[in-house]
């Protein structure tokens, strides 16, 4: 074809619904939160005229029921475990009735890697941030995504800096006992291929985050931020929360995710935010959703906190002060986006940080365990947040950082949480690159599967595929190394050991 021809070809030439795709999500570790990114993205290739499938384990079958463009669901087992998934998967995907086109997957689900490995599918993974053990960058300590106190060495002191590193040193024993398992159970299915744990994936990777709330760095073109990843509708608030929210100006909402935290920890919440409740200058009230194992921790027992009005913290749950509103379930972002809910106490999930930063609310960020560590400090360096530590803050300390953000002296908070919001709102946009990332990886997949030069996938750099000799470049310095030696010995070595050289009489 000349280049008149190909300037001539249309978009209708271009995509057209022959080209229909199969695509199958797979979730299967994690709660709904981790599939619904997937979803939305699933939703735009939906509208472009491809199929979506499902697959997950027993159970979280519910989740699908606001995508009714997804055509099926796949079981792949009870539990999330490797084991399970592994073998189900492959039997999937052998049969030419089933085999999808391309898996969209969560960065839990390892098996969905397998696939690209063992039936060269190709794939894209979603991670809630930038994916932890890969892209090193020498301006950020230690292992990406495992930081203490400090997200990049700008500001650290080099104590800071060697703790992160001594972090990893003193977690290496953990790391190859379970590399050791990992080994052992793969070859319990006769698996015997490693994933790769290299530097940069071998496959498109999209990170439901975006540039300004993770640190900036380099990336390879096979990942993406394309982040926040956000539904463009969510639930309305529910009638008593229409009527909390229209009756109070000034309010603290409080929400953990499905973490059971201590029992120790919630009376200090509530301690901490009764106190604040009772100042009559930060909060007028008070929004807590809470249920399951969580709510199970609360000793329902004791006396309310500082003579509130109620006389066990269990009437306070059930609603006794008028000031404090106790749910099983709240609509989180329509809460973030209302005018009277000034202030977000979270665990800093992944979900909730996006959330919270779309919706422009600052934050009091209570991190439990990993991603959401990070998250808080993310935040903390937006200047949108204070961090306080589960195991240390006092009510007190609470009370201080509801009262500092909301008296925000220097009006840091506000324009950093418009600042931000703006960011995220034009970022969010980014999930529909996310679908052009998937079709044009599918169409480099499907291309090279017609011409068999095994190329190597076409956002892949190409040191992925040489040798760290070649890459760096290493050869071409040692040769140098070696010729100036040469050198030496021509100048210096040679006229000494033939007795030409030396000082003259």
């Amino acid at each position: 074809m000349d280049q008149k021809s190909l300037l001539s070809v249309s978009d209708d030439d271009i995509d057209t619904p022959s080209q229909s795709r199969k695509f199958l999500v797979v979730v299967t570790a994690g709660g709904k939160t981790n599939a619904t990114p997937l979803f939305e993205i699933a939703r735009i290739l939906s509208t472009r005229g491809h199929v979506i499938e499902f697959a997950t384990l027993d159970g979280q079958q519910v989740w699908t029921q606001d995508y009714q463009f997804i055509s099926k669901i796949h079981i792949l087992g009870p539990e999330s475990s490797w084991e399970t998934v592994h073998p189900s998967l492959s039997a999937f995907v052998v049969d030419p009735n089933l085999r999808p086109d391309f898996i969209i997957a969560g960065y839990l689900v390892d098996a969905v890697r397998d696939m690209k490995i063992e039936h060269d599918i190709p794939i894209a993974i979603h991670w809630p941030q930038m994916p932890t053990n890969m892209l090193p960058a020498s301006y950020i300590s230690g292992a990406s995504g495992l930081q203490i106190e400090v997200l990049t060495s700008e500001h650290a002191t080099i104590w800071q800096r060697l703790q992160i590193y001594l972090l990893g040193l003193r977690a290496l024993p953990s790391y190859l006992r379970y590399r050791s398992w990992t080994r052992q159970r793969r070859a319990r299915l006769e698996v015997h291929h490693q994933l790769p744990t290299r530097s940069k994936p071998d496959h498109l990777l999209l990170v439901n985050s975006f540039f300004g709330l993770e640190p900036a760095k380099d990336i390879p073109p096979n990942v993406a931020a394309i982040g926040p990843v956000l539904s463009e509708t969510y639930p309305a608030l529910t009638p008593d929360l229409q009527s909390f929210t229209s009756n109070h100006k000034r309010i603290l909402y409080v929400s953990l995710g499905t973490h059971a935290l201590p029992d120790a920890v919630l009376q200090r919440i509530l301690s901490g935010a009764t106190l604040a409740l009772q100042s009559n200058q930060t909060i007028d009230g008070i929004i807590w959703s809470i249920r399951g194992m969580a709510l199970k921790q609360f000793n329902l027992t004791p006396p309310a906190p500082h003579q509130l009005t109620s006389t066990s913290i269990s009437s306070l749950i059930s609603g006794a002060n008028p000031h404090i509103h106790f749910c099983t379930f709240a609509p989180q972002r329509a809460l973030l986006a209302h005018p009277s809910v000034s202030i977000f106490l979270t665990h800093a999930g992944a979900s909730s940080t996006n959330e919270a930063v779309f919706h422009g609310i600052p934050t009091i960020a209570l991190g439990v365990y990993f991603d959401q560590l990070s998250n808080a400090m993310k935040l903390r360096d937006a200047g949108v947040s204070i961090p306080l530590d589960r195991d240390t803050f006092s009510p007190g300390d609470l009370f201080q950082a509801i009262e500092t953000i909301l008296d925000d002296e220097t009006g840091s908070f506000a324009a950093n949480c418009q600042r931000m919001q703006r960011i995220a709102r034009i970022a969010s946009r980014r999930k529909y690159l996310a679908a052009d990332l998937i079709e044009e990886t599918l169409a480099d997949a499907e291309g090279q599967r017609a011409a068999g030069d095994g190329r190597g996938m076409y956002l892949e750099t190409a040191d992925m595929r040489m040798s760290v000799w070649k890459a760096r470049n290493w050869d071409l310095w040692a040769l140098g190394v070696v010729e100036f030696l040469v050198g030496v010995g021509v100048v210096v070595v040679i006229p000494v050991a033939l007795g030409g050289g030396g000082l003259t009489q």
